[in-house]
């Protein structure tokens, strides 16, 4: 079963259960992938489905900061439980500890991608994405190549 056939599957079982919190989620979450589709003229592939969902659940992490700083805590939570309910469609992502390894031993193998952030995170995005927060990612590169 295709991750988007998941998503359509559970957003009837929230409308025949009558969750008015995950069925409008799951409709917002599906209208952001028909907008995607129809603007790459194709169907969306798991991976680019996997991609829609995390700039979604971006979208509510940033959200949650904005309804922190204005001290909105009821807006906030409500942000928190879509994200949660995002995550659920996503791979597990890799921890930090696991990260870090995964970069020590990429530098161990291309030493000569020290010097170059950008070919660095180009080839480490190619095995990592989808797998790990990239911003971690870069944050961590840039750390042990010493930039």
């Amino acid at each position: 079963m295709s991750l988007l056939s998941k998503i359509e599957s559970d957003l009837l079982e929230a409308t025949k259960a009558k969750d008015a919190f995950l069925r409008d989620t799951l409709r917002y979450l599906k209208s952001a992938l028909q907008n995607v589709k129809i603007e790459r003229q194709h169907e969306l592939s798991d991976e680019e489905t996997i991609s829609v969902i995390q700039k979604e659940v971006k979208r509510r992490q940033e959200a949650i900061e904005s309804y922190k700083i204005a001290d909105k805590p009821e807006l906030a939570k409500q942000e928190q439980q879509e994200m949660d309910a995002l995550q659920k469609y996503l791979p597990a992502q890799m921890r930090e500890d696991e990260i870090r390894q995964k970069v020590t031993d990429f530098l161990a193998n291309h030493p000569e991608l020290k010097e170059n952030i950008g070919q660095l995170m180009g080839r480490l995005s190619a095995e990592l994405k989808g797998k790990a927060d990239m911003g971690l990612v870069s944050k961590i590169a840039k750390e042990l190549a010493g930039l």
